[in-house]
């Protein structure tokens, strides 16, 4: 009887071990959100933050990956694999190689199953973040929330203290921030270019409609009865002639211009409209935000880390 028992309560041990292991997250299936939306940082896939929260987060760590430079993954789950955090995030953070090439990345992770959690920097971020200041950081402010379960706070609480720190250090500035500056500096000159064409299309407009007007009574606009053109073949010019009369008092003009000859190409010697606009308006008015990438940063081990 005892040797059954026994037997019965092995299989039942041996069965929650492997359904933990089932509903643990892997480096690999661990969904890293910010591959599809740039804007998101904070792997949520258990439900455990609100979206409050979630949403505060991602917006704290998208300025400081704008202003510093600083590429983050925050991620909570309920199980990891190997129940160790420091392995997971050193793990996870140099398989995708988050950061830059200054290796400024950052991971903060939770695993509230295997009740660890662990702060891990990229070399070069160690000088702004130093293993005493993260412990000093996840003692005053992850810990103490940890123990109540309060999940929410222990992880808004972390990434306000851990950001406040980063953008404190001067020396740190976004690699990229310069690309940025002369893209938004095409897009200013594209407005600017667009806006002068619609001017100059309205100035045309005006000037046409102005022309046109009969200057006996003011009626607009003249109609056109007739039109000639003479082709100086030598001087490779065509002599354009346009008659016009009021419809109203009968008053009648002619307006002449020349213009290159039309040897066939149906553009009369000028070449096809080409440049900018010749594509149309397609990609440049896009909404919403694209997946973001990586910058290969690796990791060495600083940061700190433990238990609750």
């Amino acid at each position: 009887m005892k040797k059954m028992l026994c037997l019965i309560l092995f299989f039942f041990a041996c069965g929650n071990i492997m359904l933990l292991q089932a509903g643990s997250y892997t480096v690999d299936n661990l969904p890293m959100v910010y591959l599809q939306d740039r804007t998101k940082h904070v792997v949520n896939p258990d439900g455990i933050l609100s979206p409050q929260t979630v949403q505060q987060m991602d917006s704290l760590l998208y300025r400081l990956e704008a202003g510093k430079g600083v590429q983050s993954v925050v991620a909570v789950v309920e199980r990891i694999e190997g129940g160790d955090c420091y392995d997971f995030a050193i793990t996870l953070g140099n398989k995708y190689g988050v950061g830059n090439q200054a290796n400024t990345g950052l991971i903060i992770l939770l695993s509230t199953g295997d009740r660890c959690y662990q702060i891990l920097t990229g070399e070069g971020l160690e000088g702004t973040l130093p293993d005493a200041i993260c412990r000093r950081i996840e003692n005053r402010k992850m810990v103490p929330y940890l123990k109540t379960g309060d999940w929410n706070q222990a992880m808004l609480q972390t990434v306000v203290a851990v950001c406040g720190v980063i953008e404190g250090d001067e020396s740190l500035s976004n690699p990229g921030l310069g690309k940025d500056q002369e893209s938004g500096e095409g897009s200013y000159l594209f407005w600017l270019a667009l806006c002068t064409v619609i001017i100059a299309m309205c100035v045309s407009w005006h000037t046409n409609r102005k022309r046109n007007t009969c200057p006996k009574c003011g009626a607009y606009p003249l109609k056109r009865y007739n039109s000639q053109v003479e082709v100086d073949r030598v001087n490779g010019i065509e002599h354009h002639k346009e008659y016009l009369r009021c419809p109203k008092c009968g008053y009648t003009v002619c307006h002449s211009h020349d213009e290159p000859f039309d040897n066939g190409t149906g553009f009369g010697g000028f070449p096809p409209v080409a440049g900018p606009f010749h594509r149309g308006f397609g990609g440049g008015f896009g909404g919403g935000f694209t997946g973001g990438s990586f910058g290969g940063g690796s990791f060495g081990g600083g940061g700190s880390g433990g238990r609750f």
